[in-house]
């Protein structure tokens, strides 16, 4: 056989006629753009590598869905690198990849803490971060979870959370214990940090000593500011606290009989109209001044008038009770009323 510059492989010869062969091999072809070997080609054989990548992202996606299971793939050849998988489901994922048809060899890494921002906002909790699966998402909203208050949760799932819920939920309670109505926590990289606006310095020693004490050994930074409640477009807080003394000392102030919790005069009237007045300032901090014989009976006292308020549409996470004791009797009206203060 000879080759013969026309293309054709080879000629057959029968005596002095020369026949063409009926099968054209040319060295290489060009297929989909590119130059395969003649043999691949006449074979049929075509090897599409980004094809078989392609195929096994999407099978391990769906086995990963299929077993409930979250994270980044990404495939190179028969290698397939998971990313972004919570720590406890690392050797759980790796099972499920290596048993995916095709996959030669399962990296499967772990995600990092991410940040969780956790902001009181009046009566709403709203919880913002990253969360393993469907398990450690209701724990959290269970933990944060507080009397009177609507939870909000932005929770994205195949993340991990940089504290226990146990652990948030217990920052949540110390940020609701000061009464105020903006707090906003963060914790990220071992650290909590706090920000929030509150009345007086007293309320900011509590929010500080509370959320050090939740937050079981992480390190507490604090940007708290003392002032008056943010205003709501042209509501002047002071205004309303003036406005609130003035209905409530000219109609005989909320008080009650020397030595009892039985309310004297128009008490609970005044009360449920300081409660009205209240609705217009839903973010402002109520301080209630309980006074009484001792402490156990300013106490009974403030919570009376708390409990009619917050019948009126008040949120009591902003309600605080300080007492003011009178040992030494309820002589002076003055002795034996509760008084509201609006910050």
């Amino acid at each position: 056989m000879k080759s013969d510059p026309k293309g054709w492989s080879g000629w057959i010869s029968s005596g002095e006629v020369r026949y063409p062969c009926a099968v054209r091999l040319p060295h290489a072809v060009w297929i989909g753009g590119l130059l395969v070997p003649a043999l691949l080609a006449a074979t049929g054989v075509v090897v599409h590598g980004g094809g078989i990548e392609r195929t096994l992202h999407a099978d391990v996606r769906t086995a990963l869905g299929k077993a409930g299971y979250h994270g980044v793939v990404s495939v190179d050849g028969r290698t397939v690198v998971v990313t972004e998988v919570a720590p406890r489901s690392v050797d759980a994922v790796r099972a499920v990849v290596s048993d995916v048809s095709g996959v030669g060899t399962a990296d499967v890494r772990a995600a990092e803490p991410e940040q969780l921002l956790v902001a009181l906002r009046g009566g709403e909790i709203l919880v913002s971060g990253a969360v393993a699966d469907d398990a450690e998402r209701r724990a959290l909203i269970e933990a944060v979870q507080a009397d009177g208050h609507r939870v909000t949760a932005a929770l994205r799932q195949g993340g991990l959370l940089p504290i226990p819920p146990a652990v948030i939920g217990r920052v949540v309670t110390a940020a609701l214990s000061a009464k105020v109505s903006d707090v906003t926590t963060t914790i990220h990289n071992g650290q909590v940090v706090v920000a929030a606006r509150v009345p007086d310095e007293v309320r900011a020693t509590a929010v500080r000593d509370a959320v050090k004490q939740a937050a079981n050994g992480l390190q507490v930074t604090d940007r708290i500011e003392i002032g008056p409640s943010t205003t709501a477009g042209d509501l002047n807080v002071e205004a309303l606290h003036d406005s609130i003394s003035r209905l409530v000392n000219g109609n005989g102030a909320i008080r009650f009989v020397q030595g009892t919790t039985a309310y004297e005069g128009h008490g609970p009237v005044l009360i449920q109209r300081v409660g009205r007045m209240l609705l217009v300032a839903p973010r402002a901090s109520i301080t209630l001044v309980a006074h009484g014989t001792d402490q156990a009976m300013a106490v009974k006292r403030g919570e009376m008038v708390r409990d009619v308020l917050v019948g009126q549409g008040v949120a009591p996470a902003l309600i605080a009770i300080e007492t003011r004791p009178a040992p030494g009797g309820e002589y002076d009206p003055a002795t034996r009323q509760v008084d509201v203060v609006v910050r």
